[in-house]
């Protein structure tokens, strides 16, 4: 029996460093379900894996440079990199997959012309909405906010697909001038075995916060992108009418000490991974997410997985995961009175408290990463097979 060619994808990732971000830990849940049978794959990327030797396929580290306003992330300059290019010329991908709009995706971008492959992207940043955040107070920079989506358009209209994690950014996408017609719907999945209510560890969190006490989860990077202020002006509105809560703020970042300084009582649990970040979300009891820059917000799945309603803000990704009213609240953004008016409605309603954390379990139960895995590697080979006919 002939034996079947497999498929070589090379993937484009600006981070491959794990448990870094919602970027890398979609990525490694992808890598995990990889069919080895019928793919093989080639990384390259600025930022890579703690254990490059242990990584289970190869991985080419292009040429970076360090941009002070990057943070901690390398930026990829892949041009004029021999490595590089003897790699991808001895690998000779099928098809090209890059993760952002990039110097590192518009080589990607380059690359996949040049050579006539298809090329495919995930959306993981909702740039649009960044670039209103940072820039508001930077009248002269306003300029930028028209040329992203010229920028969006250049990358993703080259497309031959682009995964959109949910419907609110995929519309988002097609009034920037995404076609349509290159964009699925791919979400986010959860893995029930680590992020579940059994992980709730009553000694643990009491420790932590006390006994008797109603506990609100914040769970991100530290930044004022995720904002920070909102939780800030939370709290110090609920300290005042709810002294029997806690809020619990999980993750670390730039943004740290000023929200420790600012919320005295709360709860700084500094960024847990592994067993520690699931005992943690189980242990509390409501998630609050006001950040309006999410594409999906994997952190909102993860909490209801666990049992935890979520008040989150009615802005981008978090509008195609949360029920309103079944599994948790859609707040007006930025608004604490709306925010605290849900909360003390869950706080002082334990019935519709539990009635929504049994409803956001069933709700995380259905969304299955070997699910999502097997649709994104058969629509490679849809897109592979298509271009293929295009060429004869």
């Amino acid at each position: 029996m002939k034996k079947t060619k497999k498929i070589r994808v090379a993937v484009f990732a600006d981070v491959l460093k794990e448990n870094l971000d919602g970027v890398t830990y979609t990525l490694y849940n992808i890598i995990e379900r990889i069919p080895r049978d019928r793919f093989d794959f080639l990384f390259i990327t600025p930022y890579p894996p703690t254990d490059i030797a242990a990584f289970p396929y190869p991985v080419i580290v292009c040429r970076y440079i360090k941009m002070p306003l990057y943070g901690a992330y390398p930026l990829a300059f892949p041009y004029f990199d021999k490595n590089l290019e003897n790699a991808l010329e001895k690998f000779k991908p099928d098809l090209v997959h890059f993760t952002s709009p990039s110097f590192l995706g518009r080589y990607a971008r380059s690359y996949a012309t040049r050579n006539n492959l298809p090329l495919v992207s995930m959306y993981h940043t909702h740039f649009p909405i960044y670039v209103d955040y940072y820039f508001k107070y930077l009248p002269f920079l306003k300029f930028l906010k028209h040329i992203v989506p010229v920028i969006l358009r250049f990358y993703y209209n080259r497309c031959d697909l682009v995964y959109v994690p949910t419907r609110p950014v995929l519309e988002d996408l097609v009034t920037f001038g995404i076609e349509r017609n290159r964009m699925m719907i791919w979400a986010r999945g959860i893995d029930m075995n680590l992020f579940n209510p059994k992980k709730r560890d009553t000694r643990y969190i009491e420790n932590l916060c006390g006994k008797d006490t109603i506990r609100i989860l914040f769970v991100s990077r530290l930044f004022w992108i995720k904002e920070i202020t909102t939780i800030i002006g939370i709290y110090k509105k609920l300290s005042k009418t709810h002294p029997n809560v806690k809020m619990v703020i999980t993750g670390d970042g730039p943004q740290q000490d000023y929200m420790m300084k600012r919320m005295p009582g709360a709860v700084f649990t500094g960024k847990l991974i592994n067993s520690d970040l699931h005992r943690i979300y189980a242990s509390c009891d409501i998630f609050l997410f006001p950040s309006i820059t999410e594409t999906f917000g994997n952190v909102n799945l993860e909490a209801l997985a666990s049992g935890l309603p979520v008040v989150a803000a009615a802005k981008g990704g978090q509008c195609g995961i949360i029920k309103e009213g079944e599994t948790g609240y859609l707040v007006e953004p930025k608004n604490i009175d709306a925010f605290c008016e849900k909360l003390d409605h869950l706080i002082n309603n334990p019935a519709e408290l539990k009635r929504m954390s049994r409803n956001a379990v069933e709700y995380a139960k259905k969304q299955k990463w070997d699910t999502l895995c097997r649709d994104l590697f058969m629509s490679y080979e849809r897109i592979i097979a298509e271009k293929k006919k295009l060429r004869d």
